[in-house]
């Protein structure tokens, strides 16, 4: 194991709209009856554990579809307010939307199951991307609500995966914490962060690590993988006051996204559940 050659880089302000819109999101309040989880009983919880297999997986969450609508139509405003230009796709959608009640029951147990193509439950085409933008979106509130709720069922500092032990989704960034530098993914869908081994690449398991670092940022670094051209971006509470605010490090630090883009890396964040989105669409 090692880690290699260091490169130093400038780095950008992050966009204040993204800020803003963020901000908007991060204020959307649930009602706890908006989304029930039943945990599974301790034979598939000990299997599951076992065998790496994240939550979503073994038990979905029952979501309110009532709530599920009304939270879609306000994630919808905030997106018209903050990107004006997907007015007219985000109206299509709602548009094409179900309207019975048994078929918005079906697209909702949908939304939580990965790999469904939800397309196919509209009433008309629509822009797949704005789409898939609307929908995460969505869904992230009643993820993070689900992750409070479930994550306490397996235990984070035993999971050591590169993918998240409740969506299964691949980190966004990663922390090292500030007591001895103990190194934790953090989940940017369902906001659950967990132990992972200090070195290596969580995307490939690669176990040789190198980093870029932004000019003049001495908490943050981008770890890189040559084998996969996958990039975490890094948190070193050690060089900080107080804990970090991983939602808003990881909204913060999009400069960072940037700077690894150009120099050819990658994190390609899926958008659980629609991951098979554009693969149904051009199948």
């Amino acid at each position: 194991m090692r880690i290699g050659g260091e490169k130093n880089m400038n780095s950008n302000i992050t966009p204040q709209v993204l800020v803003d819109f963020y901000s908007k999101l991060s204020q959307l309040l649930l009602p706890e009856e908006s989304i029930i989880f039943a945990p599974p009983g301790p034979q598939m919880i000990s299997y599951g554990q076992e065998n790496k297999i994240p939550l979503l997986n073994i038990c979905s969450p029952q979501v309110n579809a009532s709530y599920f609508f009304i939270l879609l139509e306000k994630v919808s405003e905030i997106i018209i307010d903050h990107y004006p230009y997907l007015k007219n796709e985000c109206r299509q959608i709602l548009s094409a939307l179900p309207v019975e009640i048994s078929e918005r029951e079906l697209f909702v147990d949908n939304v939580f199951k990965p790999g469904v193509n939800l397309l196919a439950l509209l009433k008309n085409d629509v822009s797949s991307e704005t789409f898939g933008f609307l929908i995460t979106h969505t869904v992230k509130p009643l993820m993070r609500q689900f992750g409070k709720i479930a994550s306490p069922v397996y235990d984070l500092e035993e999971w050591m995966k590169g993918s998240c032990p409740v969506c299964g989704g691949r980190p966004s960034l990663s922390l090292l914490e500030k007591e001895v530098g103990r190194r934790y993914l953090y989940c940017g869908l369902c906001e659950v962060k967990w132990r992972f081994q200090r070195i290596g690449c969580p995307y490939c398991a690669n176990p040789e690590s190198q980093f870029l670092r932004a000019e003049g940022e001495e908490k943050y670094r981008i770890y890189y993988c040559e084998n996969c051209s996958g990039y975490i971006k890094t948190i070193d509470e050690r060089k900080m006051e107080g804990t970090a605010d991983l939602f808003w490090e990881d909204i913060n630090t999009v400069y960072l996204d940037i700077l690894a883009l150009r120099e050819g890396y990658i994190n390609i964040q899926p958008e659980l559940p629609l991951s098979d989105l554009k693969q149904n669409e051009t199948g």
